[in-house]
C-alpha cells in the first residue's frame, strides 16, 4: 500500500511540475497534433470525460491504468469520420495476463485521401500526388495494484510525413484509477510526455534562378533549417459516479478536467444510461475553458452502444455523433469490440 500511495503521489508530482493554464499563444506551434484526435464511440460520445471509468482497450488512449480494470483480452477496431474529409482508423489488442497484468498494443493512422502536388513554378498542379502519413503506435502495460487501485503506462512512437519530410517522436503516458466503492471512481493520467518532433527531409530543399538570369544560367539551390517542435502533453483529472436505479438500470455521470501545454484548458462532462449491460444511452460536451462560444469547434456528444455476451465471449458496438460547428461536417464513429 505504501508504494501504490507513492505511485499515485509520483503521477500528481509530475503532473504539478507541467500544469499551468492553456498557452494559447502556443496554438499551432506544436507537431504531432494527431495525439490529441480521440479514439473510442464510447469515450467520445461521453464527452471526453471517461478518464476515472473507462476500461479494455479504449483505455490505451484515455487511460493505460484502465486496461487492468477489465477481466478479459479484446481485440477493438474504430473508424472516426473526422473533419475535412479525413478518416482516422484505430486498431488495438488486449492481452489480459492475470497476475501478470495487462498488455496492450494500438496503432492509430489518419487517412488524408491522394492531393495534388502544386509548386511556385505549376500552381495549377505538376500532375504528381502524394498523400500524408500520421501514424501513432502504442505499447502499454497496467496492473491491479489493489483492489482498489490500477496503474498503467504507455509508451508510443508518433511518425508523420509529407513527400520526402517527415518527423518523429517518442513519448509516454502514466494514469491511476482509484476506486473509493463501487459506485465513485477517480482517474488521474499524463499524456504525451516524450522528445520532440523534429521535421527533416528533401522538400526543404529548393531550387531556383535569379530573376532576369539566362535559362541556361546555373540553377541556385536553398535548404530550409530542419524544424524541431514541442508535442502536446496535457494532465487530466476525472472522476465518475455510477447510480444505480434499481437492478437493471442505472446511470453513470463522468466529469473531467484537462490541463494542455499548448491550446486552452478543457473541461469535459457526460451521462451514460445502462439498462441490463445491454443497451447503453450516452451525451457529453467539451468545453473550451478559454474561448469564447462562437470559438468552440465541438459542440455536444451523443452516442448509444449494444453489448451481447454468450458465455465468456462478449461482442460490442457502440455509435458516437460529435457536432461540428462552422465550415465542417458533424464527426460519426464507429466501435466494434471482442472480448473473450
Amino acid at each position: 500500500m505504501k508504494r501504490t500511495m507513492c505511485l499515485i503521489g509520483f503521477v500528481i508530482l509530475l503532473a504539478a511540475q507541467m500544469s499551468f493554464a492553456g498557452d494559447l499563444s502556443r496554438v499551432g506551434t506544436v507537431g504531432g497534433t494527431q495525439l490529441l484526435i480521440p479514439v473510442g464511440a464510447r469515450s467520445i460520445a461521453l464527452g471526453g470525460g471517461a478518464v476515472s471509468n473507462i476500461t479494455g482497450a479504449e483505455a490505451i488512449y484515455w487511460n493505460p491504468a484502465g486496461l487492468s480494470a477489465g477481466n478479459k483480452s479484446e481485440l477493438m477496431f474504430n473508424n472516426m469520420q473526422y473533419i475535412a474529409g479525413i478518416d482516422l482508423n484505430y486498431f488495438a489488442l488486449v492481452y489480459n495476463g492475470g497476475n501478470l497484468g495487462s498488455f496492450g498494443f494500438a496503432i492509430k493512422s489518419l487517412e488524408f485521401g491522394t492531393i495534388e502536388e502544386t509548386t511556385a513554378e505549376f500552381p495549377d498542379g505538376t500532375g504528381r500526388t502524394y498523400s500524408p502519413t500520421n501514424v501513432v503506435a502504442n505499447f502499454t502495460y497496467a496492473r491491479r495494484l489493489t483492489d482498489r487501485i490500477n496503474a498503467g503506462v504507455t509508451f508510443k512512437y508518433v511518425y508523420e510525413s509529407i513527400m520526402q519530410t517527415s518527423g518523429a517522436s517518442i513519448a509516454f503516458d502514466l494514469g491511476v484509477q482509484y476506486a473509493f466503492n463501487s459506485n465513485l471512481r477517480v482517474g488521474v493520467v499524463m499524456k504525451n510526455v516524450g522528445t520532440k518532433m523534429r521535421y527533416d527531409g528533401r522538400n526543404l530543399e529548393t531550387s531556383f534562378q535569379i530573376p532576369g538570369s539566362t535559362p541556361d544560367a546555373e540553377t541556385g539551390k536553398f535548404r530550409g533549417v530542419a524544424i524541431t517542435t514541442d508535442i502536446p502533453s496535457l494532465f487530466s483529472f476525472g472522476l465518475t459516479y455510477k447510480l444505480n436505479l434499481n437492478e437493471q438500470n442505472s446511470l453513470s455521470l463522468s466529469g473531467a478536467f484537462s490541463n494542455l501545454n499548448e491550446a486552452s484548458d478543457q473541461m469535459y462532462g457526460g451521462v451514460e444510461y445502462n439498462f441490463n449491460n445491454f443497451f447503453f444511452l450516452r451525451g457529453g460536451y467539451t468545453y473550451d475553458i478559454q474561448l469564447n462560444s462562437d470559438e468552440q469547434l465541438f459542440g455536444a456528444t451523443f452516442g448509444a452502444g449494444l453489448r451481447y455476451s454468450l458465455g465468456n465471449f462478449d461482442f460490442v458496438f457502440d455509435y458516437a455523433y460529435r457536432d461540428v460547428k462552422d465550415f465542417f461536417d458533424a464527426n460519426q464513429i464507429f466501435t466494434v469490440k471482442l472480448g473473450l
